[in-house]
Order: structure tokens, then sequence, then C-alpha cells
């Protein structure tokens, strides 16, 4: 008896809990790729100053001075454009997160109703 009337409570929590398991599992798939995200971003920073910090050892002469600085304002440059990229990749992946968010709170209401 007492298994048939929880039965139904067992469905009604399970339905109940659908969209927030479905929630959790999303935002950790996210999480795990903005994490990725960040820590390849981090590592082509920490490449580039690295270079950069090697580079200016270098430096031994007028002529050396020369061609780092050269060397120096093209890493900006470059430096400028990796920014640029980044940004509008995490753009692209918050309006990505976004978008399954929206999805998945549109598909949890139509169950509501």
């Amino acid at each position: 008896m007492t298994h048939d009337a929880t039965t139904p409570m067992s469905g009604q929590y399970q339905n109940l809990l659908a969209p927030v398991i479905k929630a959790n599992k999303l935002s950790a798939a996210n999480l795990e790729t903005l994490v990725n995200f960040q820590m390849s971003a981090l590592q082509s920073y920490v490449d580039i100053a690295i270079d950069r910090m090697k580079a200016a050892a270098e430096i031994s002469d007028p002529a050396s001075l020369q061609a780092f600085m050269t060397s120096q304002a093209e890493a900006i440059a470059s430096l400028q454009r990796k920014f640029v990229d980044d940004a509008r990749i995490l753009s692209e992946l918050t309006v990505r997160f976004k978008t399954e968010f929206d999805q998945l709170a549109r598909d949890s209401l139509s169950v509501i109703k």
C-alpha cells in the first residue's frame, strides 16, 4: 500500500526536478567550456609575455634595441588583435549559453502548463 502511494509522488518529484537537473548539467557543461577557453587564452598571454621578456633580454646594443622596439610594436598589434578575437569568442559563448538557458526555460514552462 505504501509503495502505491509513493509511486505517484516519486513521478511528480522527478517531473519537478527534471528542469533543475537539466539546468545543472547545462551549467556544468558551459562552465567547463568557459574555463577551457580562459585557460587557453591565459596560456597564450603567458607565452606572449615570456617571448617578449626573452626578446628584451637579448638587447645588447642600439641596433638590437631598435629591432626589439620594432618587434614590440608588432607584438602589441598582434596582442590587440588577440584581445579583440578573444572578446568576440567570449561574446559568442555568452550568447550561446543564454540561448541554451532560454530554451531550457521555455521547455520547462511548457511542461508546467
